[in-house]
């Protein structure tokens, strides 16, 4: 199982889908974050923002390069995540160097009017 779908009880966590399109190299994923994942009252905590983004983003290499582990992770946090919103994680794998693979995305809202993070 993902770490992701560690939390049990539907709504409680993590609620998304990932779509890949390997051939592209880019992932869309739809996720909506639930109670459990509050860290000040009515946001989604930091964390959990950085668990998606990275979780997304190894789904992508892996289908780019076959087996991956995250080196670094860098997260710009834009504007909070209220509890529940729906939020588009657009991930793409920029370049391959050797056994090193570059990613980034943004974390918009469903909406795509509020850019929540943006990572690499």
């Amino acid at each position: 199982r993902l770490f992701l779908r560690a939390i049990e009880g539907d709504g409680k966590g993590f609620e998304y889908a990932m779509f890949l399109n390997a051939a592209e190299r880019r992932l869309l994923c739809l996720v909506q974050p639930g109670p459990y994942l509050e860290g000040h009252p009515g946001l989604t905590h930091g964390g959990a923002i950085a668990t998606i983004i990275d979780s997304a983003l190894g789904t992508c290499a892996l289908a780019v390069a076959g087996p991956v582990v995250t080196a670094n992770l860098s997260i710009d946090y834009l504007a909070p995540v209220p509890l529940g919103a729906v939020l588009l994680v657009d991930g793409r794998a920029e370049r391959l160097e050797g056994r090193k693979v570059f990613l980034s995305c943004q974390v918009r809202s469903a909406e795509g009017d509020t850019l929540h993070a943006r990572a690499t």
